[in-house]
C-alpha cells in the first residue's frame, strides 16, 4: 500500500487533519517522543487555580500524594503517553489537535496543583502514520498510561499494548482491533456493533421522497469499505433503497466529474459519503458544474471542518454531519465549549482549538484526571482503569452529549450540524429533547454483520488479574 493511500485512510475514518503552530517549550525525550513542558507562564488563575472544568468540580488540585506506585509515577509526577500522527511527511501537522489538547490540559491542570499534587508530564508519541507499533513499544517502557490520543494504524500495536498491560483512555480509535480491545475506555465510544443513524432518520423525515434513491460512496480501502458496509446495513434497515454504491481512489481523483455523472445517471437523491472534507467539496463542485443537485449528503463528524466550506464554496448545501461533541460554533451557548476555547487562548493561542477531535481528546483527559484523583496517593493502572470503567454517565464536563464509557455502548444522544456555503449551523427544524441534543434509542442501529473483533488479553496470554 502506498504511503499516499495510507494517509487517505485517516481522513476517511473521521479524522481531522491540518497543521498548526506549536509551543516553543518542548524537548526531545527518546525516539519518536516529545516531552511537553506543562507549566504555563503568566496564567491568569481563575478556573485554572480552581481546577474545575464545566460542571466537573476540582478535577485537578493540590495534594500530598507521594511514592513511586507504578511505572511513570513518582513523588511529584505522572508520565502519560499521547499518540498522534503530525510527523507524517505526507501531511505535516496531521491531527495536531490531539497533542495541542494534551498540552493545554496538562498546563491548566498543573497550574491548579496537578492530580493530588503530582504534576502531569506528557510524552508526545508521534506515530508518523506508519510507526504506531514502535511508539507503543516505547510507551510500554516509560509511560503510566495512554491518554487522549489516537493514530491511523492503531491495529498494528494492540498486541504490544496489551502484552505490557498499558491501559488507554483514548481520544479516538479506528480499527476493529482497537475499537474492541481490552484495557480501553472511550469517553465517546466508537463501537463495532452499532452505527449512529440519527442523521439518517432526520433526512428521511425532511426529504421523504429521497429515500427511494440513495447512494453510497467511499474510498477504495478495506477499512473504509467496512465503514461503508455498516452504513449500507443500517440504511437497508431504515428502508432506504440503494441505487448506487461506488468507490473512489482514496488518495483523491484527478476529476470528480465522472462520479457526479454516475450519481446523476443513477438518480441519486441522497448520498451517504465516507471520506474527508476536501474530496467531498470537490465532488459537490463537480455536481454543481453539471447542473445536478443532490437533495442531501450525510457524512461523519470529521467534516465539521472549515475546509469543507472554503473548498466547496457555493456548492456546499444540505450536508448533514452527525456528532456527539458540541461544535465550536455553539460556544456562546455552551459554557464548557467556551472554557475549552478560552484555555487554548490562555495556554496555547496558536494551537488547533477548533477541531472536533481535540474536544474529544480533552474529554479523555478529564476522564483520566477524575479517575486518577479518586485513587489518592496509591495511583495504579488498575485503580484508574476500574474508576474510569465505573463511569456510566459522562459529558466531559459538558463538552459533548451523554455517553457511557463504562459499557462502551454507542451514544443515543447527538447533534446534527448542517454545512452550508456560509458555514456550519444547526438546522432550524432539528428537535432537541435533552439540552441541545436529541436522545433516542433509535438513534443507534445494532449491526448484525461481522465487522471484525478487538484484541483481547487472552490473545496475548495475559489476564486482567495481572494488571496492577
Amino acid at each position: 500500500m502506498h504511503v499516499r493511500r495510507w494517509f487517505a485512510l485517516l481522513v476517511l475514518l473521521a479524522l481531522v487533519a491540518g497543521a498548526c503552530g506549536r509551543s516553543d517549550d518542548e524537548e526531545e525525550s527518546g525516539a519518536g517522543a516529545e516531552t511537553t513542558e506543562t507549566t504555563a507562564e503568566g496564567g491568569s488563575g481563575g478556573d485554572a487555580a480552581a481546577g474545575s472544568f464545566g460542571d466537573l468540580e476540582e478535577v485537578c488540585g493540590e495534594g500530598d500524594a507521594s511514592g513511586a506506585t507504578a511505572q511513570g509515577v513518582t513523588d511529584g509526577e505522572i508520565v502519560i503517553g499521547t499518540f498522534s500522527d503530525p510527523g507524517f511527511a505526507g501531511r505535516p501537522g496531521l491531527n495536531q489537535e490531539l497533542f495541542d489538547s494534551a498540552e493545554v490540559f496538562a498546563a491548566w491542570c498543573n497550574e491548579a496543583g496537578g492530580i493530588n499534587g503530582r504534576q502531569i508530564k506528557v510524552n508526545q508519541r508521534d506515530a508518523k502514520l506508519t510507526e504506531f507499533k514502535q511508539r507503543v513499544i516505547e510507551s510500554c517502557r516509560e509511560d503510566f498510561m495512554m491518554v487522549g490520543g489516537g493514530a491511523v494504524f492503531d491495529d498494528t500495536g494492540q498486541e504490544e499494548r496489551l502484552s505490557c498491560l498499558l491501559p488507554d483512555i483514548s481520544g479516538f480509535v479506528v480499527s476493529s482491533k482497537a475499537r474492541g480491545a481490552d484495557l480501553l475506555v472511550q469517553p465517546v465510544p466508537n463501537v463495532l456493533t452499532g452505527v449512529a443513524v440519527g442523521a439518517l432518520r432526520y433526512v428521511a423525515e425532511r426529504f421523504p421522497d429521497s429515500v427511494e434513491n440513495v447512494g453510497f460512496l467511499t474510498g477504495n480501502l478495506p477499512a473504509t469499505v467496512l465503514v461503508n458496509d455498516q452504513k449500507v446495513e443500517a440504511g437497508e434497515a431504515l428502508e432506504f433503497n440503494t441505487v448506487y454504491n461506488g468507490q473512489y481512489n482514496a488518495a483523491g481523483e484527478s476529476s470528480w466529474t465522472p462520479f457526479a455523472q454516475q450519481l446523476q445517471s443513477n438518480g441519486v437523491k441522497g448520498l451517504l459519503w465516507t471520506g474527508e472534507p476536501e474530496n467531498l467539496a470537490k465532488l459537490l463542485q463537480a455536481t454543481a458544474d453539471i447542473g445536478y443537485e443532490i437533495d442531501w449528503v450525510v457524512t461523519d463528524a470529521n467534516h465539521l471542518d472549515q475546509k469543507l466550506i472554503d473548498t466547496g464554496g457555493s456548492a456546499v448545501r444540505n450536508v448533514f454531519v452527525q456528532g456527539a461533541v458540541v461544535p465550536y460554533t455553539r460556544a456562546e451557548e455552551n459554557p464548557a465549549t467556551q472554557q475549552y476555547l478560552d484555555l487554548f487562548e490562555q495556554y496555547l493561542p496558536d494551537g488547533k482549538a477548533e477541531a472536533y477531535l481535540g474536544f474529544q481528546a480533552f474529554s479523555a483527559w478529564l476522564l483520566f484526571a477524575t479517575s486518577a484523583k479518586e485513587c489518592g496517593a496509591e495511583l495504579t493502572r488498575r485503580c484508574v482503569l476500574d474508576n474510569a470503567k465505573a463511569v456510566t454517565d459522562w459529558t466531559g464536563g459538558g463538552l459533548h452529549a451523554p455517553t457511557n464509557p463504562g459499557s462502551g455502548e454507542a451514544a443515543e444522544c447527538g447533534l446534527i450540524t448542517e454545512g452550508t456555503a456560509e458555514g456550519f449551523v444547526v438546522p432550524e427544524d432539528f428537535e432537541p429533547n435533552e439540552g441541545i441534543f436529541h436522545c433516542d434509542p433509535d438513534n443507534v442501529f445494532t449491526l448484525e454483520g461481522d465487522y471484525g473483533r478487538g484484541v483481547t488479553l487472552e490473545d496475548v496470554g495475559k489476564t486482567l488479574d495481572e494488571l496492577e
